[in-house]
């Protein structure tokens, strides 16, 4: 069943619900503001951090559960070179470009409508984003579904077309808290991924892809996300790398899992993407949420599916450019 709310300035909140999950999501930004999943008492549990009033949403400056692009995540220099033509964007986290930059995808206003097929039920949001929108090349066609499928699990799929080579990875920011409220760092975490990309002094990658064997980067083997946090740089305030899957970007592969002992809640998840950006919120402390709770660093968990950061600038990345023969595609499944 789905039910749709007409809000302030165009904005319209959909309510998605099946027998066991349901989730509300707004065309500012493509904006998953609930998602509500079984807990072990047999309530429903808020998993996703946000804000109680459209204004909040408005002024949130962390991405909140919302689509960002054109690329997401960091493009060192804030600039690039692509068949011989060099381009440049915002600078918005420092030197880099960070999640398109300052025109960003989450506070602008998206086509929407409800839909029903044989996967299941959800929200469909579009919109085209202009040549030389945020800097980038390319009239884009953007698409982007949120389904809740016949088995329960939450389905994200964005897709594009563009006429013209532009770099993309299109993700979403979602802040995870399987009690939904409090610091995540009693969360169990399990990974399956061997490596992770190092992380230069400006944040973006240095280029190389290490190993998680004997760092705070292997979950492997499920452990608290908060056991070895305090081994990672201070600079760094704690996860905020990109975790390397088995990904290549045409079937569904596992990625990992995340549990809770207090809510029992446990979520399993998928993608076709070669990346995940684990991050722990770590600069989301004094933030008012949902219920005037302040939140403090940690008490959220981001998992960004994407392609690598700084791909456009390092050749030996695989590829972030989309061509005009072609269609992007990328998937999330969440399962609980």
């Amino acid at each position: 069943m789905t039910e749709s709310k007409k809000l302030d300035d165009g904005v319209v909140l959909y309510t998605v619900s099946r027998e066991k999950i349901s989730f509300s999501a707004m065309n500012l930004g493509c904006t998953i503001t609930n998602l509500f999943v079984p807990n072990k008492t047999g309530g429903k549990t808020d998993i996703l951090l946000g804000y109680d009033t459209l204004d909040g949403w408005k002024k949130g400056t962390e991405a909140h559960n919302a689509i960002v692009g054109r690329v997401a995540n960091r493009i060192r220099g804030a600039a690039f070179t692509l068949d011989g033509a060099d381009y440049t964007l915002d600078k918005n986290d420092g030197e880099n470009c960070l999640h398109g930059g300052k025109t960003r995808y989450e506070k602008l206003l998206w086509n929407s409508e409800p839909f029903s097929d044989d996967t299941g039920e959800g929200i469909r949001f579009t919109r085209v984003s202009a040549d030389g929108e945020q800097g980038f090349p390319g009239r884009l066609s953007l698409s982007v579904t949120y389904t809740i499928t016949a088995d329960n699990a939450l389905l994200l799929e964005y897709m594009a077309r563009t006429d013209k080579a532009t770099p993309i990875n299109l993700t979403n920011h979602a802040y995870f808290n399987l009690n939904g409220r409090g610091s995540v760092l009693s969360h169990k975490l399990q990974l399956d991924c061997d490596s992770y990309l190092e992380l230069a002094s400006d944040g973006a990658p240095s280029g190389k892809i290490l190993s998680v064997e004997g760092t705070p980067f292997d979950f492997r083997k499920e452990k608290p996300v908060g056991q070895d946090i305090k081994e990672i740089p201070p600079s760094v305030r704690g996860y905020d790398h990109c975790m390397v899957t088995h990904g290549n970007e045409k079937g569904l592969v596992r990625f990992g899992a995340l549990s809770s002992e207090e809510s029992g809640i446990k979520m399993e998840m998928f993608t076709n993407q070669r990346g995940v950006h684990l991050y722990t919120a770590n600069y989301i402390g004094g933030v008012i949420g949902k219920g005037g709770v302040r939140h403090n660093a940690q008490d959220g968990i981001c998992f960004e599916t994407e392609r690598f950061p700084n791909a456009i600038n390092e050749p030996e990345f695989p590829t972030c450019v989309l061509r005009p023969e072609e269609t992007y595609c990328s998937k999330t499944l969440l399962k609980f």
